[in-house]
Formats: C-alpha cells, sequence, structure tokens
C-alpha cells in the first residue's frame, strides 16, 4: 500500500457485495471508478444466505444439504461472471468470490480477511421505522466494520461538469473521533480528482443562543464565541492539509460553521450545507459526504451511531463512514486529554 508521511494515498483492494439483485449491482460504477483512479483491485462478493439451500423434505442427509449449498455457490459465481460482462469491468483488476453465510457479518469477516480498503455498497432504502423494524446489510455493515464504508444511495454517474473537481464534505462535531473521518475522506477525494486536485469541505454546527432562551444581547455574545471557537477550531484541521500529514494529497480546503436550533435540527443543516456548495455555474453540492460514527452514545457528541444513519436516510449523495472502535475511542481520548492540557492557561 502507496504511503506518503503516514497518509495512504490509493486504494489497493475495494470489495463490493452482491445479492443478485439490479440495486445492489448499482453500487459497482462507482466502485468500478475508484478502481480505476487508484489502480486498485476490485472484489466481487455474493453471499449465499444459508436459508436458500434448506432441503424441500426435512431429515435430509447431509450429503444432500452440502450438494445444495455447492449448486448454489456454483451459480453465484455464474451471476458475478455475468455482472463482470454486463458492467464492462474488463478493463480492470478483479477478483470473485462466493461465501455462505449471514450477509452482513460474512461481508465484513471477509473484508478483514482479505485486508480490504475500502466497501461499497448500495443502501436497499430503508428508512425511518422500517429500518429499524427490519434492519438491512448496509446498516448493519456500517455499525460493525472497522474498514470504511462508501454507501451509494441511488446509481452513481461519472459524467461530472468538465469545471468541477470531485468534492467531500467532512461532517465534525469537534471531537477527535468524528476526526476519524477526515483521512478516508482526503484519499478518497484525491483518489477520484485524479490527476487534477479535489477539494475537502469541514464542516461543523455550533447551537443558536437563541434556543437557550437567552436575552438578546447575552445570545448575541455568546454566538460570536461558538462561531469562533468553531473557526478556530477548523483552521486548525486546514493546517494538517496545508503543512502536516495531509498536505502530500494537495486538496483545496473551504470550511464553514453551520447553525442549529435543537438537536434534531443538525442533520437537515449538514445535508443543507452538502447541497449548497458551488465552484462552477450550474453546478452546486458536494459529490459525498463523510462522517464517523462510533458506539458510545453521548447528547453532547452529535456524530455517534444514529445521526449518521439519519443522514444516510435524509442524502442522495454517497455516504463514506468510518466506524471508530472503542479502543480507538479510547486512544484519541487520551490523545485529547494530553492536547488540553498542554494548551497554557490564559
Amino acid at each position: 500500500m502507496t504511503t506518503q508521511n503516514n497518509v495512504t494515498v490509493t486504494f489497493q483492494k475495494i470489495l463490493v457485495p452482491l445479492d443478485g439483485s439490479p440495486l445492489a449491482e448499482e453500487a459497482i460504477p462507482l466502485a468500478a471508478h475508484i478502481a480505476h483512479s487508484s489502480g486498485a483491485t476490485l472484489i466481487l462478493l455474493h453471499v449465499v444466505l444459508p436459508s436458500s439451500c434448506v432441503p424441500l423434505q426435512p431429515m435430509e442427509p447431509l450429503d444432500t444439504v452440502r450438494l445444495l449449498e455447492e449448486a448454489a455457490l456454483r451459480r453465484a459465481e455464474e451471476y458475478i461472471h455475468r455482472v463482470i460482462t454486463t458492467e464492462h469491468l474488463d478493463t480492470l483488476q478483479v477478483q470473485i468470490a462466493a461465501r455462505m453465510g449471514g450477509a452482513p457479518g460474512t461481508i465484513v469477516d471477509f473484508a478483514q480477511s482479505q485486508q480490504v480498503d475500502l466497501i461499497v455498497m448500495r443502501s436497499h432504502g430503508h428508512t425511518g421505522f422500517i429500518r429499524w423494524f427490519l434492519g438491512s446489510v448496509a446498516q448493519q455493515v456500517l455499525r460493525h466494520s472497522p474498514i470504511p464504508v462508501l454507501v451509494v444511495r441511488e446509481k452513481y454517474s461519472t459524467i461530472k461538469h468538465p469545471m468541477h473537481n470531485p468534492r467531500i464534505l467532512v461532517a465534525l462535531d469537534g471531537t477527535a473521533s468524528a476526526e476519524t473521518a477526515i483521512v478516508p475522506a482526503a484519499q478518497l477525494c484525491a483518489t477520484l480528482a485524479l490527476p487534477e486536485q479535489g477539494s475537502i469541505h469541514l464542516t461543523t454546527a455550533v447551537r443558536n443562543a437563541a434556543a437557550r432562551g437567552e436575552s438578546k444581547e447575552k445570545e448575541k455574545r455568546l454566538d460570536q464565541a461558538a462561531r469562533e471557537k468553531a473557526n478556530t477550531y477548523l483552521s486548525g484541521l486546514e493546517q494538517r492539509f496545508a503543512y502536516g500529514d495531509l498536505a502530500p494529497l494537495h486538496l483545496h480546503v473551504t470550511t464553514s460553521v453551520v447553525v442549529y436550533t435543537d438537536i434534531m435540527d443538525i442533520v437537515k443543516r449538514i445535508v443543507e450545507e452538502s447541497n449548497c456548495i458551488g465552484d462552477v455555474t450550474g453546478y452546486s453540492g458536494c459529490d459525498f459526504i463523510a462522517m464517523a460514527t462510533h458506539k458510545r452514545p453521548s447528547f453532547q457528541q452529535m456524530l455517534i451511531g444514529s445521526y449518521t444513519e439519519d443522514v444516510l436516510d435524509a442524502t442522495k449523495q454517497p455516504l463514506l463512514i468510518v466506524h471508530t472502535s472503542s479502543q480507538q475511542e479510547q486512544e484519541l481520548e487520551k490523545r485529547q486529554d494530553v492536547a488540553q492540557k498542554q494548551v497554557p492557561v490564559q
């Protein structure tokens, strides 16, 4: 894997899980685009559910079950070969795999065993109560995968404005956990922009003081102080792209601070911000949104799992989700504590 200053600047293995449906195949064009830009190997995985190999008659011998499973795996491989032809993937390095098991767990286990750098998959579009009641493979994978997951909400078109280079919005909440999305987002942006310069937009949200019931004068002071603090935070992150570990990627960086009134307003503001940033006449919006998700729920940390999934429900852009493990969170918290102690007292 190619690295510069400890930053991976390309992808070597990209995984696309398939279930035999045309909807799942809609993730292939974007994954193929990334693979073509980075020279990565594209891996197509078809997970066969054990329930599809249940004998019609109970008490069938185990040999019969094994034959059914072997036949199902052969059909899965034949299907993948047809997909390679249909999607014109013959110019790429493509590997195929068929596995038996539960879809979410099998996808995550396979990705880890193959040292995959990125999982690209289509969301089947369940939202709200239906999403939580039925669940979805994409939702389960993004919750448990230690590997970044790029979820596609609709078929991706590689046809873009000729004067527009890829732009990714990274949603942050001021925590080190949320910042884990920055490096994968930067890698993806630099890869898709080749040989041009990609753009990263860093955004964070502050609460409107009016929502706290303060006096008008105090509201103004609080709002100004919150914005200044947020802008200072974002400026510090910009330095990573200018002089730090992300400088070799040569990305253009912009920042913004959005204001929300209540906790449920945050998702709306993130999506609105991703749609209103423009660079050329007739073309506005970010091509992707990137967020981190982690397991520890906290009212003060907006970028926990439910918020990430709410953004997935609300946006049409592909969403890059980076999972922060409990161990990573503990390490990040220690680093943050050390950094805070090193700040001189005013």
